[in-house]
C-alpha cells in the first residue's frame, strides 16, 4: 500500500510539473526580454517561426490593413492590396532585424521608457508576486492543444483591445516559443472603454 502512495505521489508531481513548465517557461521569456537576457532568448524561442508568425500582425498595423477574418471584403479593395504589395517587404525586414534575442529587449526597453512617460505606470520595481499576479490577471486563455502543444493569449498592459496569442510547443530541451500573433479586438465594450479613457 505504501509503494501505491508513493507512485501516486510521484505521479502527481510529474503532472504538477507537466502542466505548469509552459507557464513557467512564458513567464521566463518576458523576463527575459525584461532583463535583457538575450541568451536564455535564444534557447527559449524558436525565431525563424515566431517571425513569420509575427509578419502578418505587424503588417496590419503599420499599414493600416483590415483583419481579413473580421472583414474579408475590405481586404481585397485595390488600395488594401497595393499597401500590403508594397508594404510587406519594409515590414518583413523590420521584423528580421529587430524580433531577434538582442533586438527584442531593445524594442521592450523602448516600449517601457514611452509607456512609463505616457501613463506613468511602470511596474518594474514591484514584488515579484505582484508583477506575476498582475501578469496571469491579463490572461485570457492558456490550455493545452494536444500533449505538446499549449497555447496562451494575453491581454496588452495598456491596451485591452490588443491581445498577444502564443503557441508554445514541446522540445527534447523543453518548451518552446514557436508562434506569436497580435490580435486587434473591436467589441462595442473596448470602443466605450477607449472613449472614457480619451474623456
Amino acid at each position: 500500500m505504501k509503494a501505491f502512495f508513493v507512485s501516486l505521489g510521484f505521479v502527481l508531481l510529474a503532472l504538477t510539473i507537466y502542466i505548469g513548465s509552459p507557464f513557467v517557461t512564458a513567464w521566463s521569456i518576458r523576463e527575459a526580454v525584461r532583463n535583457n537576457n538575450s541568451d536564455y532568448l535564444a534557447s527559449a524561442i524558436e525565431w525563424g517561426s515566431v517571425r513569420e508568425t509575427l509578419k502578418p500582425s505587424i503588417a496590419r498595423v503599420a499599414l493600416n490593413l483590415p483583419d481579413p477574418e473580421q472583414d474579408p471584403a475590405a481586404s481585397q479593395g485595390f488600395w488594401t492590396r497595393f499597401k500590403a504589395y508594397w508594404g510587406q517587404g519594409m515590414v518583413d525586414g523590420l521584423v528580421d532585424k529587430y524580433v531577434t534575442p538582442e533586438g527584442l529587449p531593445q524594442l521592450f526597453t523602448l516600449r517601457k521608457t514611452y509607456r512609463s512617460y505616457a501613463s506613468n505606470d511602470d511596474d518594474s520595481k514591484l514584488p515579484l508576486l505582484e508583477r506575476a499576479e498582475r501578469a496571469w490577471d491579463r490572461v485570457k486563455r492558456a490550455e493545452f492543444t494536444s500533449l505538446t502543444s499549449f497555447e496562451i493569449d494575453m491581454e496588452d498592459k495598456l491596451d485591452p483591445t490588443r491581445v498577444y496569442l502564443g503557441k508554445l510547443e514541446l522540445r527534447p530541451a523543453g518548451w518552446k516559443l514557436t508562434e506569436l500573433r497580435v490580435k486587434f479586438l473591436t467589441t462595442a465594450k473596448a470602443a466605450v472603454q477607449k472613449f472614457t479613457d480619451f474623456n
